[in-house]
């Protein structure tokens, strides 16, 4: 990663920490905030703690969207050069894996095992189940745990941390992809269903 892509990726996550709080880390209809026995209790100066409930409010994003779409809509794509709506959650439940094992210092092995998934409900369950995995990282993190460094894309170190930066970004890019895909299928995306 260049030194311009890393303070890009930097500011990214620097705005989608501001952005998060409170009264954004659930969306209408979400199922409410994670209860206090299952957050990291973490000091409220802590850096961990505006980065957690900026994961929370991506993890229900995504999962709302996923859950909107029917399964004859899980084939669309708006031009042949990108990614099916099927394909970009596929993706996202590898992403998740691969940058939260990075967290945890686990070797999940490759992605490629979730190429076989194709039906709605399939891909719903690993989806949870790739956002319950991280949620289990989350558990076993501590600030100075969090500071460690690990091995990132190209066997770089960065600190463990940053990994989670990187998951919020890449499950956000996607975030902003399948709300076009929603749109554009006439679906209004969950999140700005109750202001219409």
């Amino acid at each position: 990663m260049t030194k311009d892509a890393f303070a890009q990726s930097v500011v990214v996550a620097a705005l989608a920490l501001l952005w998060a709080s409170p009264g954004m880390a659930q969306t209408p209809g979400s199922p409410g905030p994670v209860p206090p026995a299952a957050q990291p209790r973490f000091p409220a100066t802590s850096f961990l703690a505006p980065t957690k409930a900026t994961w929370e409010s991506t993890r229900t994003l995504v999962l709302g969207i996923a859950d909107s779409v029917p399964e004859d809509k899980y084939d669309f794509k708006p031009t042949p050069a990108v990614r099916t709506f099927r394909e970009v959650l596929v993706h996202l439940i590898g992403e998740n894996y691969t940058f939260f094992s990075r967290v945890a210092g686990d070797n999940l092995g490759s992605n490629a095992r979730f190429d076989t998934l194709k039906s709605r409900a399939e891909i719903l369950k690993a989806l949870r189940e790739s956002y319950d995995y991280g949620a289990g990282v989350w558990a076993g993190l501590t600030e100075e745990k969090a500071l460690e460094m690990v091995a990132g894309r190209g066997g770089q170190q960065t600190q463990r941390w940053a990994a989670i930066l990187g998951v919020i970004q890449d499950n956000m890019n996607h975030y902003g992809n399948l709300v076009v895909y929603l749109r554009l299928n006439g679906i209004v995306p969950p999140r700005s269903a109750s202001r219409n």
